[in-house]
């Protein structure tokens, strides 16, 4: 059961209380609302008012998120922060309107005596008169829920009073009502059942009608009648006797007079018992018997036909409570709620659920429970749970076993959360069917509205409560961590929304794996994609030229220790999708150079310029241009070496969100324990089919500011709204990079820019009468080849490098890249359009044998010729 701390709380506009509060937070140079309300013991709303007191005055900042509010007074200046307070009442008290709205009560007559029985101290006057209180009263319509220890709240939490919130009401009444009338009908065949009840309280009200007297009289007759019995004997033995006669006619004599004696005794105790017993049979029956006669005399049959009802129900009443002990009651009440378990739904009250929990926290799960602090939400329930003398991690270990505990709840949903102030202390998050309805659509941004000091601020996602969830982009890298099909993609999409919409950032991709798929409509507002990882290798020594010559213009620009981002001094960001891809191709890549080196002299090897794979140039850039604000944004579907090779220090990026993932993962990224404390992205569930189920959801780990294992998911937007923001900000003009960093660098990525490196967008295909430019191309090389029935994937390569110099096999490592390559753009740029060509098995002559191409019966499927 839920506890009470016992402490004095005042009313939030006590001048004591918000000096004490002001004392506290300079002091302590911590200005957050739970410090405030443990501190002084207040509840939640009470601390918020407390907090927001303050800021009017001047003494704390804005909010920051669940961030602690900066202090604006320093330490030694307590007291000109109690001054400030006081100025800021006498400030208030002198304006005409209060800052916030609210229905305005004439208040100049005497005040009402509070009830008799409302639990308020009636002797806080000491005698005197009625205070008469004069001005005007601001009402706010808000309906706030102070904090309810002993899980009194009403019925339907305020934040509950919704449509959704009704109408689970109405549902969880329903069936309540359904499981009790189930109930009704399965007990009539135990010992509760109507019958058996109405016969036991007729029989209890016979045992009270006949009382000890009655019972006295009763054991007084047996006994006389035995005694006459045994008189009766001895008078037939004395009467036969041959042998002492005489003493067998005594004997019998006085067994008579016993009997005798005890007949008389008899008759007068049952006259004494029977005028007791007639005066408790007319309080008993004279009720039953009046009621009868009144119905039959005013209805007639039907009258004494529901005046019987009325008798069986008012003695199955008197008779519910079965004979058994305590053992037998127990076997009874598990023998009725067999199959119906309380079950969990939103619309239960706190009491019900409260019970439901305490119950399987301390029973089936064996905990020691100090606290249960339940919060009804929108979604679900949230729980402030107190260990006695234990940690949260025993609970981590049995979220399972829990959810097996809780009739109702889904698999894999109770998230649990390690409090920040005390140990012993965690928050249980059980969820509905729909726990995401408080994550907006992704926030509209317009064209150069973000910079990089704002870019923490730029909403991408939102946890259920709708909190939001907004990555720092100024000097952090930020890792993405989650299996496949586990929305990283999602996610990573809406933070290139946010990143593209600065105004002094450069933003730069590389995926490998999904030939830039993962951006979306987002890659023409890049301003270089790079696809292979020949264009890979040349954007990541751009970024690191960049970002390892930058901290020459620190004291010319006036800068200090670090770059600083801005419209003329733009900042960077290198986006890498599908980190394993690159780390596979930069292996392929290192074992095609050594071959081509194995057979050089060593005056040939000296002359060359040293060899850097692209996970190095990609972990320099990690290491050695932060200062510089050239940073990463990497996701990979795993940080284990299986997956990343030797690249483990992505796991240390000081940014990360992890979707659902492995076990391994967590502990690379947040060491051991941290499942303990609920950190359990191995929980979530990644998209199988069209069941998104947890895909786009994460948990953040990001600095002081998300530091508490809280999931988040990923705000979405439609395709169409997606590619309306990329053309609205490619019309507005990229930004573009500075003089002073340009001449670091000799290459130009403009021919890698997203919108022009897409060789088959939307406008390459309305030139092509709505055939993609790469399919177009593919016609023209069967055309140049004499319309053959077929072509295998290296003479289609080779013919399209006739045709476009991009295809020409100086542009690739060797010809299966290249052909590796074509493979890829060909599937990316018909699965857009829901088609595909596949290599299918065809004779290049009459006569010849069989070999896998592409045929081009199924190109002029698609070309619509066929």
């Amino acid at each position: 059961m839920t506890e009470i701390l016992d402490g004095h709380v005042l009313p939030s506009a006590d001048p004591d209380l918000l000096r004490h509060a002001a004392e506290l937070v300079v002091s302590t140079q911590f200005g957050s609302t739970s410090m405030v309300q443990r501190k002084l013991r207040l509840g939640w709303a009470q601390a918020t008012d407390v907090v927001a007191r303050l800021e009017a005055a001047g003494i704390l900042g804005p909010a920051e998120g669940s961030r602690a509010r900066q202090v604006l007074f320093p330490v030694d200046q307590v007291a000109q922060a109690v001054a400030a307070l006081a100025s800021a009442d006498d400030r208030a008290a002198d304006a005409d309107v209060l800052p916030f709205p609210g229905p305005r009560i004439d208040m100049t007559k005497p005040a009402v005596a509070p009830a008799a029985d409302d639990d308020q101290d009636q002797d806080a006057d000491d005698g005197q008169g009625e205070e008469v209180l004069e001005g005007e009263v601001y009402l706010s319509d808000e309906l706030v829920l102070e904090d309810d220890p002993e899980g009194d709240a009403p019925w339907i939490d305020p934040r509950l009073l919704t449509r959704e919130g009704r109408r689970a009401r109405r549902r969880h009444l329903q069936r309540r009502a359904r499981r009790a009338a189930r109930k009704m009908v399965r007990r009539q065949t135990t010992v509760r059942g109507v019958v058996p009840s109405a016969w036991r309280g007729g029989r209890r009200m016979v045992r009270w009608v006949v009382g000890s007297e009655g019972a006295a009289a009763r054991a007084t007759g047996q006994h006389a009648k035995m005694l006459a019995a045994s008189a009766t004997r001895a008078n037939r033995q004395a009467q036969f006797a041959l042998l002492k006669r005489d003493e067998k006619r005594k004997a019998a004599g006085t067994a008579v007079q016993e009997a005798r004696l005890a007949l008389t005794q008899a008759a007068a105790a049952k006259k004494a018992a029977n005028k007791k017993i007639g005066m408790r049979a007319v309080f008993a029956v004279g009720p039953f018997a009046a009621a009868d006669l009144a119905a039959y005399g005013y209805e007639g049959g039907f009258g004494l036909a529901a005046a019987a009802l009325v008798n069986i129900a008012v003695l199955a009443y008197s008779g519910r409570t079965p004979d058994l002990d305590e053992q037998g009651l127990a076997e009874l009440e598990r023998e009725e709620a067999v199959g119906r378990a309380e079950k969990f739904e939103l619309g239960m009250t706190v009491r019900n659920f409260e019970q439901m929990l305490h119950q399987a926290l301390t029973e089936d799960l064996s905990l020691a429970i100090q606290t249960l602090n339940i919060k009804p939400q929108t979604w679900g329930f949230e729980v402030e749970v107190t260990f006695r003398r234990q940690t949260p991690a025993a609970l981590s270990a049995s979220l399972d076993k829990l959810e097996a505990c809780l009739p109702g709840v889904r698999t894999n949903s109770i998230l649990l959360q390690q409090s920040a102030q005390a140990r012993n202390e965690a928050v249980l998050r059980i969820p509905g069917s729909d726990p995401w309805k408080a994550v907006p659509e992704l926030p509209y941004r317009a064209p150069g509205s973000v910079t990089t000091k704002t870019l923490h601020t730029a909403q991408i996602g939102g946890d259920m409560s709708g909190r939001p969830l907004a990555l720092p982009g100024k000097r952090t890298s930020v890792g993405i961590v989650g299996k496949p099909r586990s929305g990283k993609s999602t996610m990573l999409r809406a933070s290139v929304d946010a990143l593209t919409a600065c105004a002094d950032r450069i933003v730069v991709g590389i995926d490998l794996g999904s030939y830039g798929a993962g951006f979306g409509p987002y890659t023409r507002n890049l301003h270089a994609l790079a696809r292979t990882p020949r264009e890979a290798r040349r954007v990541l020594e751009w970024a690191l030229a960049i970002g390892q010559n930058r901290p020459r213009l620190f004291n010319k620009l006036g800068m200090g220790l670090n770059w600083e981002s801005s419209v003329e001094f733009p900042g960077i960001t290198v986006v890498v999708d599908e980190f394993p891809a690159l780390v596979q191709a930069a292996s392929i890549e290192a074992q095609e150079v050594a071959a081509r080196r194995r057979g050089m002299k060593a005056e040939e090897l000296e002359a060359l310029p040293p060899f850097v794979r692209l996970d190095d140039l990609l972990q320099l850039i990690h290491l050695t241009s932060a200062k510089s604000d050239v940073v990463l944004e990497v996701a990979s579907q795993g940080y284990t070496k299986d997956r990343i090779k030797n690249n483990t220090w992505v796991s240390e990026l000081p940014a990360q969100l992890m979707c659902a993932c492995d076990r391994d993962d967590i502990l690379l990224i947040a060491g051991g324990g941290a499942m303990a404390e609920g950190w359990r992205p191995d929980r979530l569930l990644p998209a199988m089919g069209d069941h998104v189920n947890d895909a786009g959801v994460a948990y953040a780990m990001a600095g002081a500011a998300y530091c508490e294992p809280i999931p988040y998911r990923a705000c979405t937007v439609s395709d169409e709204e997606a590619a309306r923001r990329a053309d609205e900000r490619l019309e507005a003009g990229l930004p573009q990079l500075d003089e002073l960093s340009s001449a670091f660098v000799r290459d130009d990525l403009a021919d890698l820019h997203g919108s022009l490196a897409d060789r088959f967008d939307d406008e390459d295909e309305e030139d092509q009468g709505g055939v993609p430019a790469l399919i177009a191309l593919a016609r023209e090389a069967f055309e140049m080849a004499g319309e053959p029935g077929g072509l295998t994937a290296a003479d289609l390569a080779e013919h399209l490098g006739a045709l476009d110099a991009d295809w020409e096999l100086e542009a690739f490592a060797d010809a299966e890249a290249r052909v590796a390559a074509l493979r890829t753009a060909i599937r990316a740029v018909l699965e857009p359009r829901g088609e595909e060509w596949k290599t299918d098995s065809f004779r290049p002559a009459p006569g010849a044998k069989t070999v896998k191409g592409y045929k081009l019966s199924d190109l002029k499927k698609i070309t619509g010729e066929a």
